[in-house]
C-alpha cells in the first residue's frame, strides 16, 4: 500500500501516512493503510466530489483511524489520567502504585502543575529546594508541631520521582526525566548492621507475652527470616503456593519487586505448621478472624487483603520498637542476606538466592563485618601469605 500511495498525511505524533485516492462514480473514496493490521489497508468514503475537498476530508479520516495509537501529548495529559492510567498497570505493584501517587501528592502541593508535562528542570530544582526547606506535621490538627525533613527523606523523595518519571517515560506521558539532574542531598553512609540473634530472640518474646498463644505472626516472622523476602512480596503470597508436601514456598513473578520466581524450601514442621493455619485464599487470611481476638480495639476488616495485612505486620514491628525492642521487619533481610552470604562467601551467589540485585544487596544489606570475618580469612590464608624462605642446599653426601 504504502508503494501505491501519491500523497502523505503527517500525524501529531510526526509519523507520516500514505494515502490514495480513488474516484468512485462522482466521489472520491480514500485509501491508506490499516493501523490495526499493517499487511492491509482500509478505504472509506470522503463524501466529496472535488479532489481538493477530498484531501481535507482525508485528513480527518486517517487521524480518527490513528488516533487511539498515538503516543499521549505529554503537555496535555493531566495527573488525574497519570494515576488513573497508574492504577491500571499490569506491570507495577500495588505498594508502588502508593508511593507514587504520594509523590505525585507531594508534588502538587509545593509546586503548581497540571500534569507531568510542566516539569522541567528548573521546575524541578524549585521543588527540590522547598522540599527541603519545608518542614511536616505528623497531625492534621491545626498548631500541631512542624518538623524539618532531613536529608534522607529529601533524597528519598526525590528518587521516587526519578523512579517515577521512568515508568511515565515508558507510558507515553514523559519524554525526558528530569530529576535525572537534580542533586541530591548527601547523606552520611550509615553501614548496613543485621539484628542478633539477641534481637530476634527477645521479639518473639515480647509476642508471646504480649499476645499468648497466638500462632499466626511469629510463622510470619519465621518465614520472612527464613525466605529473606520483602514484607510486600511475603504478605501477597496465596495459600496454593504453598505445598506441603514438597515443603515449599513458592513467590510469584507477579509479586516479587524484581519480577523473578523464588522456590523457597521449607524445614517439615515450618511447612506443617503452614498448612493448617492456611486460609482458603490467602495463605495469612487467618489474621482478619485472630485480629478481633488478640489485638481488641485496633481497626479490623472482615475481607482480608494484602495491604491491610502488610499495615498490621508493621504496626507490630513499630510497637515492639516503642518498647526498645531493635528489630525491624527489614532487618530480617539484612540478616537473610548477610548470613546466606557468610555461608556461600559469594554475594552474587546470594544475590542470586534471595533475589536482589548484587550491588543493592552490598550497598543496602550485606553486613560484611559479619559476612566476611577477616580474622578467620587470614587465618585460612595464613600459609599463602607467609613469606618464603630461600630453599637452603641440601648437603652432599660425605660433607
Amino acid at each position: 500500500m504504502a508503494r501505491l500511495a501519491r500523497y502523505h498525511f503527517i500525524l501529531p505524533d510526526h509519523t507520516r501516512v500514505g494515502y490514495s485516492l480513488k474516484l468512485r462514480g462522482d466521489i472520491y473514496r480514500v485509501q491508506f493503510p490499516d493501523p490495526d493490521d499493517d499487511r492491509k489497508h482500509r478505504e472509506a468514503s470522503t463524501g466529496c466530489r472535488t479532489e481538493a475537498d477530498a484531501h481535507i476530508q482525508s485528513a480527518k479520516i486517517v487521524l480518527k483511524a490513528f488516533t487511539p495509537h498515538l503516543a499521549p501529548d505529554p503537555k496535555r495529559v493531566g495527573w488525574e489520567e497519570v494515576v488513573s492510567e497508574l492504577s491500571k498497570s499490569t506491570d507495577l505493584r500495588e505498594r508502588s502504585l502508593e508511593v507514587y501517587t504520594s509523590a505525585i501528592s507531594i508534588l502538587r502541593s509545593l509546586v503548581e502543575t497540571k500534569g507531568p508535562g510542566d516539569i522541567t528542570v528548573e521546575v524541578a530544582k524549585r521543588f527540590r529546594r522547598l522540599y527541603a526547606s519545608t518542614g511536616f506535621t505528623r497531625s492534621k490538627k491545626e498548631g500541631a508541631k512542624e518538623y524539618p525533613r532531613a536529608a534522607k527523606t529529601v533524597e528519598n523523595g526525590l528518587r521516587r520521582l526519578s523512579g517515577l518519571w521512568s515508568h511515565l517515560k515508558d507510558m507515553g506521558y514523559a519524554k525526558e526525566n528530569p530529576w535525572e539532574d537534580i542533586p541530591r542531598p548527601q547523606v552520611p553512609k550509615k553501614t548496613p548492621v543485621i539484628p542478633s540473634d539477641d534481637d530476634v530472640a527477645n521479639f518473639f518474646k515480647w509476642l508471646d507475652a504480649k499476645f499468648p498463644g497466638w500462632e499466626l505472626p511469629k510463622l510470619f516472622v519465621e518465614v520472612k527470616a527464613l525466605s529473606g523476602c520483602r514484607l510486600n512480596d511475603l504478605c501477597q503470597v496465596r495459600s496454593d503456593q504453598l505445598d506441603a508436601k514438597a515443603m515449599t514456598l513458592t513467590i510469584r513473578p507477579e509479586h516479587d519487586k524484581t519480577h523473578r520466581e523464588r522456590v523457597i524450601p521449607l524445614p517439615a514442621d515450618l511447612s506443617a505448621r503452614l498448612e493448617v493455619t492456611k486460609g482458603k485464599t490467602y495463605l495469612w487470611e487467618r489474621y482478619n478472624l485472630d485480629a478481633k481476638t488478640y489485638r481488641k480495639g485496633t481497626k479490623s476488616k472482615d475481607e482480608f487483603s494484602p495491604e491491610y495485612f502488610y499495615n498490621a505486620i508493621k504496626s507490630l514491628f513499630r510497637d515492639f520498637g516503642k518498647t526498645g525492642g531493635k528489630l525491624r521487619s527489614h532487618g530480617l533481610r539484612k540478616r537473610a542476606i548477610t548470613l546466606t552470604t557468610l555461608a556461600t562467601q559469594s554475594v552474587d551467589a546470594t544475590a542470586q538466592a534471595i533475589g536482589i540485585d548484587p550491588q543493592t544487596a552490598r550497598k543496602y544489606y550485606l553486613d560484611a563485618s559479619k559476612a566476611f570475618s577477616g580474622s578467620e580469612l587470614l587465618k585460612q590464608m595464613a600459609d599463602v601469605l607467609r613469606l618464603k624462605k630461600p630453599e637452603q642446599p641440601t648437603p652432599e653426601k660425605g660433607e
